[in-house]
């Protein structure tokens, strides 16, 4: 059912659909948490692992057969085309389809190699649809692996616990991985829901910044010297499975952009809007200084005569005119320039505004993380666009 690449509105649903395919089969790989729920009926992250693992194979074989059906077979062999691939687990473990999963969620070494061979035989599939499809379910993993940073070496005291946490993060958030993520995501924007890109790739970004500001000692900002630098990376491990969740639910469109911003909200993005447009207009005027400074003498001077002698008022006018003519400054040509600056800059500032400030809305660094970093550590997630944790409520 593969072939040749798809195309328009197919891609814009194929596309969504292998980045949650990537990040299913990455939740499959990676450690899946304990359930302990038992007071209530849980939601699939409170699932004990090898229900959560039924769960996330019936989900990623559906996701392939969805996609599947998106993707044109080829016409010069429509026969030959590959069948879509199916992961199965059931042959492991204990024999169900979420057998091999320790208590802890780790999966054991024959559902590892089940996996990799799955892992293999979809990328195969997607190579032969195209490379965005593969770049996609490259971008779902990562991004999964970024929301679940896989914890190496011991782990088996707190001390080891907390270590692990502090490599994880420093990995999984340096710059030179969260940059080739923001490398993808610009790569698949046209493909994806409307704007998820663009806050997807900012909310990661201040993640990043946060994390660098933390860990990497030559940046300015820091945590007060009551703080531990592993005990805030577990924090951060905590909170980053959420925010993974607010992340793929915007790429694969199970929530919409538009609903992000609340009417404060849209109020803050049009006032940055409106100081970034001032401050582009103070740069012009700083560099047309001289320019200015002659037509505000030139005025000076028609004020000036023609307080004394008001007859010649009008040659003084004209004269004027043919100087500002001259240096290319018309009332007319004033007028077309702020019109076109209105039409041309003042919208887009306003898009880009308005994207930051959904990326506001869906990034949760949490607000105690931000409490134990020094007042510099504070000033430099202000200048990030970090706020302060506000109220819940919308208005």
């Amino acid at each position: 059912m593969s072939g040749l690449p798809a195309s328009g509105a197919v891609d814009s649903q194929a596309i969504p659909l292998a980045v949650d395919i990537g990040w299913t089969m990455a939740v499959l790989f990676g450690q899946l948490r304990p359930g302990s729920v038992r007071d209530r009926l849980p939601t699939e992250h409170e699932l004990p692992p090898d229900q959560r693992a039924q769960l996330e194979v019936a989900r990623v074989n559906s996701l392939l057969v969805r996609l599947g059906a998106l993707l044109p077979a080829s016409p010069a062999s429509p026969a030959a085309a590959p069948t879509v691939p199916q992961l199965n687990l059931a042959a492991q473990g204990d024999g169900d389809a979420g057998g091999g999963y320790a208590t802890t969620g780790r999966p054991d070494d024959s559902v590892r190699e089940a996996l990799a061979n799955a892992n293999l035989d979809i990328l195969k599939w997607l190579a032969r649809a195209g490379r965005e499809f593969g770049l996609a379910y490259q971008l779902g993993r990562s991004l999964r692996d970024t929301a679940n940073p896989p914890l190496r070496g011991r782990t088996d005291t707190a001390a080891a616990h907390a270590e692990a946490a502090r490599q994880a993060v420093v990995k999984q958030l340096s710059r030179s991985r969260v940059s080739t993520l923001q490398e993808w995501l610009s790569t698949l924007a046209p493909r994806l829901p409307a704007d998820s890109a663009a806050i997807v790739s900012a909310s990661i970004g201040r993640w990043c910044d946060v994390a660098t500001m933390i860990f990497d000692p030559t940046t300015p900002g820091r945590l007060r010297s009551s703080q531990s630098t592993p005990d805030v990376a577990v924090e951060l491990v905590q909170s980053l499975l959420p925010q993974g969740d607010a992340w793929v639910n915007l790429l694969v469109g199970a929530e919409s952009s538009e609903g992000l911003l609340t009417p404060e909200g849209f109020v803050a993005a049009a006032e940055a809007a409106l100081g970034r447009s001032a401050r582009i207009i103070r740069r012009i005027a700083v560099h047309y200084w001289f320019v200015l400074l002659i037509l505000v003498i030139a005025v000076a001077a028609a004020l000036y005569f023609a307080d004394r002698d008001i007859s010649g008022a009008g040659k003084i006018w004209t004269q004027i005119a043919a100087v500002s003519g001259g240096l290319g400054i018309t009332v007319k040509g004033m007028g077309s320039a702020m019109a076109r600056f209105s039409a041309d800059a003042e919208k887009p500032i306003f898009g880009l505004e308005k994207i930051d400030a959904m990326a506001w809305a869906v990034t949760t660094i949490p607000g105690s993380v931000q409490k134990k970093l020094n007042g510099q550590g504070v000033r430099v997630l202000r200048r990030s666009g970090i706020p302060a944790p506000g109220p819940l409520g919308r208005v």
